[in-house]
């Protein structure tokens, strides 16, 4: 099973001989690189906890690059989720 998003791949396989087999395949016609940590997917970075059973997600800087990328001042005053008061 594995998830492609644009030039991102997540894998999940049992027998590393069977991904293998699939990034040989692969580097026949692209460039391909690894994280066997699975620390980095399609831009977020990601923290396994598995005795928990959880995973937490993060995409730190990424509001702030949004801002600066359409030139957005910062409020002068928070602003919450609509109808949270």
């Amino acid at each position: 099973m594995f998830v492609l998003v644009v030039d991102d791949f997540g894998v999940k396989y049992k027998g590393k001989e069977h991904v293998h087999h699939l990034f040989a395949a692969l580097k026949e016609n692209y460039d391909v690189t690894t994280d066997w940590q699975g620390e980095l997917f399609v831009g977020m970075h990601l923290e396994w906890d598995y005795k928990q059973g959880h995973v937490t997600i993060s995409m730190t800087g990424y509001i702030q690059k949004l801002l600066q990328q359409f030139q957005h001042s910062p409020p002068t005053k928070p602003e919450h989720l609509p109808h949270w008061a």
